[in-house]
């Protein structure tokens, strides 16, 4: 009979398996996956509960098994097992890990489409913290995220028909009457939303485009890799640096303030099979790998208000950054491209603070936020 530690092991192989097959869009084989996992997992605890359990290896187990369930969308045994874990004193570290996955089980109730129907070009946008309330929600926090989602789609949609990085303007006609989002109206609970992607029903899709199916179904693998910090498995999916940029600054944004907003989750549905992304993960805690520079390279961080953006330079834009203390003291940045358009331009005019390496009479972004 195989021990505890070799039925984890086994388990952990099939998760892997089964994330693998997520990522290529393999969905029944994928829950199929994690649902082996999750038995074997079970299988695991049942062995170290035969023997003296000892900790932190039992609630470990059970840690685990309850995320796994959440991977089989069985929020109900996932909640079992928490507390049943919980009841067992387990470390204080351990103990507020599965606090935070009992968040999860409970907005993941939030996720699940309870009588709402959904298509395949259709998300749903859920969003739960303490400025969150039954069906309210400040104005600033919705607005944004749904712009900032809609941004990320039209870039997926340009990126898919191999269109250079478009650095200035709007999407093009053809991108946004193809891919253009609509909304539903807000729901209750952890306030949720439908964002319907569509075109004018009269008008046949061009060739070369991709099915809007497809583009939310990339939409969320790119919510899940983010969510894990991931950041070679987005490199691999989008090669283009300036791309990878704009994504990555526009999911940051999206992503929680662990404060007022903990939680973003999307559901969606592809063959039959609702899919769920939730991003816990705060933005301060979504950082790239930091570009390499010359080792002499000096780090700085300015806080100030941007007062210039110009993005008529071949290679990339320039910002001006009036400095907060010394108000006769302009830095001038250098904003690599994938930035100028959906990430600094909105920013005109309001507080700021950028990160970046010093060159010469510039500071090259590397990240700005408001502040």
């Amino acid at each position: 009979m195989k021990d505890a530690n070799e039925l984890h092991n086994e388990s952990m192989d099939r998760a892997e398996l089964a994330l693998l097959a997520r990522m290529r869009g393999e969905h029944e084989t994928a829950e199929h996956l994690f649902a082996e996992s999750l038995q074997l997992e079970i299988a695991a605890i049942e062995a170290i509960e035969k023997l003296s359990y000892t900790e932190p290896n039992y609630s470990i187990l059970h840690r685990s098994a309850a995320t796994l369930a959440l991977d089989c969308n069985d929020p109900r045994t996932a909640e079992r097992l928490i507390s049943k874990a919980l009841a067992h004193d387990p470390p204080l570290q351990i103990a507020e890990e599965l606090r935070d996955l009992f968040e999860q089980v409970h907005f993941r109730r939030h996720l699940q489409l309870r009588g709402i129907i959904l298509s395949e070009d259709e998300l749903q946008m859920s969003l739960a913290g303490q400025g969150v309330g039954f069906g309210v929600v400040h104005s600033n926090e919705f607005l944004q995220r749904v712009d900032d989602a809609s941004k990320i789609i039209y870039r997926i949609a340009e990126r898919r028909q191999s269109k250079p990085f478009r650095e200035k303007g709007r999407p093009s006609r053809l991108i946004k009457d193809d891919y253009e989002l609509f909304l539903s109206v807000p729901r209750a609970a952890s306030f949720a939303v439908t964002l319907k992607l569509g075109h004018p029903s009269n008008q046949p899709k061009l060739p070369g485009f991709a099915d809007t199916y497809e583009i939310v179904d990339e939409f969320m693998t790119l919510m899940g890799l983010v969510n894990k910090a991931d950041f070679p498995a987005i490199e691999s999916r989008i090669p283009d640096p300036a791309y990878r940029m704009n994504f990555v600054q526009l999911a940051k944004r999206l992503a929680p303030d662990g404060d007022n907003v903990k939680v973003v989750g999307f559901t969606s549905i592809h063959e039959g099979h609702e899919r769920f992304v939730e991003i816990i993960r705060p933005k301060t805690k979504i950082i790239a790998p930091e570009p390499k520079f010359a080792p002499q390279a000096e780090m700085v961080t300015v806080r100030g208000v941007l007062k210039f953006a110009d993005a008529t330079h071949r290679d990339s834009g320039h910002i001006k950054i009036v400095d907060e203390e010394n108000k006769n003291t302009t830095h001038q940045v250098k904003v690599p491209e994938g930035m100028m358009n959906d990430i600094v331009k909105p920013l005109w005019d309001t507080t700021v603070v950028i990160k970046g390496t010093r060159e010469r009479n510039y500071i090259l972004l590397q990240d700005i936020e408001e502040g």
